[in-house]
């Protein structure tokens, strides 16, 4: 009878106290304070609490952390670690209170311990930045894009300004050349700022892969942005860097229109509407426009060298009288006295037509073919078989 009291009482005590261990489980990140009076002591409640004083006072510092500690953080972060020594955040926030090599070994410490903690890896991007230490950096901004899925909208637009910078090109590449799960993300995000659209062409040169897998990139849509924001040399150097064909002796891409183009204007830009338009098919330039329609069909941004050049183009078959087709080279670049627009009919085919760029001052030309279709008749299709600049 004894016996079996004491077992009842036994058994009553280690429900009561796993009943209160349970609350401060689930209390310890909503109501850490509730949880912290609780016995036995939550070091996980403690931790939190310690957390949230840190980050009041990082918040109330302008975002930076602050060069004391305070007693209160300093008090509930040591009852943390006694409690649970595999408190990350209880560890960092006691290496704050240190000085030296002292801290950076309890911060090294928390790390180990876990990479999801903000403090944490806030408080190491912070150093390596101050150490100017940029792998780290970058290796830190890694390892908060891999363990927290809210940070990619804060961290990504840092990363993507951070290009913008020289030196930071090498370190991004050793770390993109992993395919890291948030290289899409910034791949995109490098195309929409433009003081990082030279270096993202460099860095995407220095990550290319033949036969890669090209899903994570956006090459076509960084070659737009680069030619948006007359990169041209660098526009240019990228797409001959991704694409293999040969360069033949056209200054022209694809002249002969053999591929669908993929990297616009740098090759073949093609415009359509209902009413118009143009298409690269069978090895051809197909433009299309109904009656009393018509615009720019297609346009080429070329690189001139200061010398004359020689123009052919060669139609499938005869043009119809009844189209109008115009093509033209203009100066692409923002220069004082620019030369004059070149416009040169296309009513047949053209051999050996020589243009004088020798003393233009211009090097990248906007390339563009415009046309109508006149109101008499059902308009037109036109067939181009190649178009050369040498």
């Amino acid at each position: 009878m004894v016996r079996n009291s004491i077992i009842w009482i036994i058994g009553f005590v280690i429900a009561i106290t796993s009943g209160v261990t349970a609350m401060g489980a689930i209390a310890k990140n909503k109501a850490p304070e509730l949880a912290i009076i609780l016995s036995p002591t939550n070091g996980f409640a403690a931790e939190k609490i310690a957390s949230n004083s840190m980050n009041t006072a990082i918040a109330g510092n302008s975002g930076h952390f602050p060069d004391n500690v305070s007693p209160n953080a300093t008090e509930f972060a040591r009852s943390a670690f006694i409690a649970e020594p595999i408190t990350p955040e209880a560890i960092a926030i006691l290496a704050l209170g240190e000085a030296g090599n002292e801290k950076d070994k309890l911060m090294s410490e928390a790390l180990l311990l876990s990479r999801r903690q903000p403090l944490v890896t806030a408080w190491m991007i912070a150093d390596s930045g101050v150490r100017e230490d940029m792998p780290a950096l970058l290796s830190h901004y890694d390892a908060m894009l891999r363990t927290s899925s809210s940070a990619a909208v804060v961290v990504i637009p840092v990363l993507a300004k951070a290009l913008a910078n020289d030196d930071f090109v090498p370190p991004f590449a050793s770390l993109l050349a992993k395919q890291p799960p948030w290289a899409n993300q910034f791949w995109r995000a490098v195309v929409d700022t433009p003081e990082a659209l030279g270096n993202a062409a460099r860095l995407r040169e220095m990550v290319y892969k033949p036969n890669e897998n090209d899903n994570i990139y956006y090459d076509a849509l960084l070659i737009r942005a680069l030619v948006n924001n007359q990169q041209f040399d660098a526009a240019e150097a990228l797409y001959y860097h991704l694409e293999s064909q040969n360069r033949g002796s056209s200054l022209l891409k694809n002249a002969s229109f053999t591929m669908e183009p993929e990297y616009a204007p740098i090759d073949w830009q093609l415009f359509s509407t209902g009413e118009y338009g143009a298409v690269v098919t069978d090895g051809k330039l197909q433009l299309s426009a109904i009656r009393n329609s018509g615009g720019l069909f297609v346009r080429q941004l070329v690189k001139l060298p200061a010398e004359i050049v020689t123009m052919g183009i060669n139609p499938g078959d005869p043009i119809p009288d009844n189209a109008e087709i115009i093509v033209s080279l203009k100066c692409a670049q923002t220069i004082k006295d620019a030369p004059q627009t070149i416009r040169i009919p296309l009513k047949r085919q053209i051999t050996n037509l020589q243009i004088d760029n020798k003393s233009s001052g211009c090097s990248f030309y906007w390339f563009d073919i415009t046309g109508h279709a006149s109101g008499n008749g059902d308009g037109f299709d036109v067939a181009l078989d190649s178009i050369s600049l040498r």
